[in-house]
């Protein structure tokens, strides 16, 4: 039995990264699969296997070096039956970007070598969003109970506090599938948070930190945010500060007249449906390939 590794970014307090790897929802008749975070995968890893890369903003400078081993060894065997997959991987640009950059951003260095590529990102010509959207729990009805919900990335937060709040740490997706779902209008700071809301056929109005909130192919409202500050802890004591300090990995950002932005978030109703059926359609390309 042939085996497959499946490479992405394993982090267990990222929701997104524990659902969207492939093999949970598509069989691979005949092969076996073996997960490896990307950051620790090394040429000794992929001798004589194939390799799927998805999942997540990869398309970053932090795994570029990963990418590069890979492409060196499609050349150093390239006679060798191993074949180079990716799946639903996605641009990310943290500072001073524009349309342009994100438009033209190149994505040659990760997928060159490659047998089959899938991006994420709507304006790459093989689009293949995340295959998340294949849970079974994005069939479950769901009642709205609240005008407004807040989802924050763990690391980048937005704070509404008369509204629900959760972030990205919750590591059942049934639970965070019912709170966003009890939202008609979910504000969120996490691209994943964004990409579910959506498929559950919520409004969103998104706080990007970076690029990618921009590369949907169904497009949340986006809140233009200008900054993301450190986040501060004070302890003060009858009014005087006694101490003060920051988060290390906590930022937030201000939002004064988020309202204003609210008309653009819209409700896509087929979204769930054409984002399956872009996974259904690259499912069948990448079996072709390994069966080829």
């Amino acid at each position: 039995m042939s085996k497959i590794i499946n490479s992405y970014v394993i982090d267990n307090t990222n929701i997104g990264d524990l659902f969207s790897a492939p093999y949970q929802y598509f069989e691979f008749p005949g092969y076996n699969f073996a997960n490896i975070d990307i950051r620790n995968l090394t040429a000794n890893h992929i001798q004589g296997k194939h390799v799927i890369i998805g999942g997540g903003g990869l398309a970053f400078s932090r795994f570029l070096e990963t990418f590069k081993v890979l492409s060196q060894h499609r050349k150093n065997h390239a006679n060798h039956q191993t074949k180079l997959i990716i799946w639903g991987i996605g641009q990310q640009i943290y500072r001073d970007y524009s349309p342009l950059d994100i438009k033209n951003f190149d994505y040659t260095p990760y997928t060159e070598g490659f047998d089959l590529v899938g991006i994420r990102d709507y304006h790459y010509g093989n689009w293949v969003p995340c295959a998340s959207c294949m849970h079974p729990s994005f069939d479950k009805k769901r009642e709205v109970k609240h005008e407004f919900v807040v989802f924050s990335h763990k690391k980048f937060q937005i704070e509404f506090p008369p509204f629900p709040r959760m972030t990205n740490c919750n590591q059942n997706l049934e639970e965070i599938l019912d709170f966003l779902g009890s939202g008609e209008t979910i504000l969120t700071s996490s691209y994943h948070g964004a990409y579910w809301g959506t498929l559950l056929g919520r409004k969103v109005l998104a706080f990007p930190f970076t690029s990618k909130f921009y590369t949907l192919k169904h497009l949340p409202g986006i809140y233009p945010v200008q900054k993301w500050f450190q986040a501060q802890f004070k302890v003060s004591l009858f009014g005087k500060t006694l101490h003060e300090s920051f988060y290390e990995n906590k930022f937030i950002c201000h939002h004064p007249d988020w309202k204003e932005y609210l008309k653009k978030s819209q409700t896509y109703p087929e979204s769930l449906v054409e984002n399956r059926d872009r996974n259904r359609d690259f499912y069948e390309q990448v079996m072709d390939l390994l069966n080829s």
